[in-house]
């Protein structure tokens, strides 16, 4: 399966098969994450594969948002594992202005005193997790595997599960397996409404 179509097959999957991932299936899945670009070449993160069944059920459970899922995601747990994507807003390059010129540090090198405001501040962690989680994504579908991106989760809940240190920030779980039930096409609006030429329009 070439990229293109792998991006065309990909689903946000909520229902798994007992079927196990083999070991080697999971080692290109995981080295599809060492592999993805970051600002700088700093990597800032660090991935959490979750097998045990008792810890992937308290996981589920932790995968949940007052206004839509409030007992969490049950499908999490049917999965044969799951990945949580930690990221390091200190090791990560950030972006700001120094005395009128841009200037990039690590997080954790950036002056006290500059102000993190929206649109004079960018810190690279989350854009170097998307990145990582993406090429993991895009290898699952590769692998004949169903994924779902979660971002609705308490992290304060994962982070103790899972013993993530303080530093850490848990931005996305990914529950990954084969399935039985391919979800169909979502609608995505058309070229001329996303992509503009030489200037913003």
């Amino acid at each position: 399966m070439d990229v293109i179509e792998a991006i065309r097959t990909r689903r946000s999957v909520r229902h798994f098969t007992a079927e196990a991932i083999p070991d080697e299936v999971l080692d290109r899945l995981l080295e599809a994450l060492r592999l993805a670009p970051t600002g700088g070449n700093q990597q800032p993160f660090k991935f959490v594969v979750v097998r045990d069944a008792e810890i992937k059920t308290r996981l589920a459970a932790a995968c949940r948002f007052r206004s839509g899922k409030p007992n969490g995601h049950d499908f999490v747990a049917e999965a044969p594992l799951a990945i949580v994507a930690c990221g390091s807003d200190d090791a990560a390059i950030s972006r700001f202005y120094d005395g009128g010129e841009v200037a990039l540090a690590p997080g954790k090198d950036v002056p006290s005193e500059i102000q993190r405001r929206r649109g004079e501040y960018l810190n690279l962690m989350e854009i170097d997790l998307a990145i990582a989680v993406d090429h993991l994504v895009l290898q699952a579908t590769a692998e004949g595997l169903g994924t779902c991106w979660i971002a609705a989760l308490d992290e304060r809940e994962v982070k103790k599960l899972l013993s993530v240190p303080k530093e850490m920030r848990v931005l996305v779980v990914v529950p990954i397996g084969y399935t039985d039930s391919w979800p169909a096409v979502r609608p995505r609006r058309p070229l001329e409404e996303i992509v503009c030429y030489d200037k913003y329009a």
